[in-house]
């Protein structure tokens, strides 16, 4: 779709053994329209709520052989009424007609955004951008988001060096998905922690929430305060990447994961409440063509019990070690500096983190990170309203 085409309509031709319309523009343009079709998408007042761009007519009400009585094309060719056999008088306008074609036509206004694999040579091209001017500017705010879907990461610079910033950038794009860990999380060593991550020790690469049945989407991870002591520097790797690599070489391996389900559980304690969640799910999961759809992985939280016959739990051991393999020879590896925001694709991109010094100071915190999240849908739908505004596209 790219915006609203100025030809008119020139007439429109019963078709009445096909039970559609036959439209032709001033310019050439033809297409066909069912009847039942545009009963069914009237955009009079009272099939069309307009400020709501929903449908009001009700699916009782349509009738699958319904055929006109009449019809009639403004002087202008910008409106089609219709008086239909049931007596009720549907409007059609011409610009919205052309945006309907029944075919796989683009009817997203995204781009078509192609995922970029990426391995270690990834380092010295991470995107960034400064946490201020997307804030502010819708501009880069969409560019951000754009290239977050490409790549699956990218990092926010000179952010505040405080709380709050998360959720003043989830909120820049719709809102924080809630979890059990809260609102957003605090990461820092503390006692009896409810997740690994709030210890000093080394975490190996992994998805958050594994144990979600719905991953939240994207990860926004704000190093506030960085431990000035060794260690603690952070790790990302390309899951797409790695399971290219996994499916070309590793057929067998590649077969395993996308088809053998395990367990992973998150039980626990935080934010006031106790939590208990298990999710059954293949580690590679495929969309219905068989592409790459998400990787559900998180070591930590990948439960002891397995409902796989027992022949296969070493072929299974077999797969996911030489998927790590695969891992840690393309990840990439850097330390977060204070005020620097780590936003990724928590289905696509693992992120893991090396194991790093405490020196403990009486009160005080020494490494401190906080996160949340953002679902897919929530961004996608912020970038569907920049791309209308930019574009003058007209919302069908």
């Amino acid at each position: 779709m790219n915006g609203v085409d100025s030809a008119a309509l020139a007439k429109v031709e019963r078709d009445e053994a096909g039970y559609m319309y036959r439209a032709s523009w001033t310019d050439g343009h033809t297409a066909s329209y069912p009847y039942v079709w545009m009963q069914d998408n009237c955009r009079c007042d009272y099939c069309y709520q307009d400020s709501a761009y929903q449908k009001l007519v009700l699916v009782k009400e349509l009738d699958a052989d319904i055929t006109p009585k009449e019809e009639s094309i403004s002087e202008d060719g910008a409106i089609l009424t219709v008086k239909w056999s049931n007596d009720h008088v549907g409007k059609f306008p011409s610009a919205w007609l052309r945006q309907h074609k029944f075919d796989k036509g683009h009817y997203d206004p995204i781009p078509d955004l192609r995922l970029r694999p990426w391995g270690k040579e990834f380092l010295k091209e991470i995107p960034h951008f400064k946490y201020n001017d997307v804030m502010t500017n819708d501009d880069v705010l969409f560019d951000w988001l754009k290239i977050l879907s490409i790549t699956g990461l990218a990092i926010l610079k000179e952010a505040p060096k405080k709380g709050g910033a998360v959720e003043d950038l989830a909120n820049r794009v719709s809102h924080l998905r809630r979890t059990s860990y809260g609102k957003t999380f605090q990461v820092y060593v503390k006692e009896k922690a409810s997740s690994t991550a709030y210890t000093c020790r080394e975490v190996g690469p992994h998805t958050d929430t594994a144990g979600y049945r719905y991953t939240p989407g994207v990860q926004l991870l704000h190093c506030i305060l960085q431990t000035r002591g060794t260690g603690g520097e952070n790790q990302f790797v390309d899951a797409l990447n790695a399971i290219n690599i996994l499916e070309k070489e590793y057929p067998k391996f590649y077969n395993i994961l996308t088809t053998l389900k395990i367990y992973h559980r998150m039980t626990g304690y935080d934010d006031n409440k106790e939590f208990h969640y298990i999710c059954h799910k293949p580690i590679i999961e495929l969309d219905d063509e068989g592409n790459f759809k998400a990787l559900n992985f998180n070591n930590q939280m990948r439960a002891s019990y397995m409902d796989v016959p027992v022949e296969r739990v070493r072929e299974y051991y077999q797969a996911i070690t030489k998927l790590h393999d695969i891992f840690y020879a393309n990840e990439i590896q850097l330390r977060l500096n204070d005020g620097e925001i780590a936003t990724m694709d928590n289905i696509r991109v693992l992120h893991a983190r090396f194991a790093f010094e405490v020196k403990p100071v009486a009160g005080e915190i020494t490494r401190h990170y906080e996160g949340g999240y953002v679902d897919w849908d929530d961004i996608y739908s912020r970038l569907r309203v920049l791309q209308e505004r930019k574009d003058g596209i007209l919302r069908v």
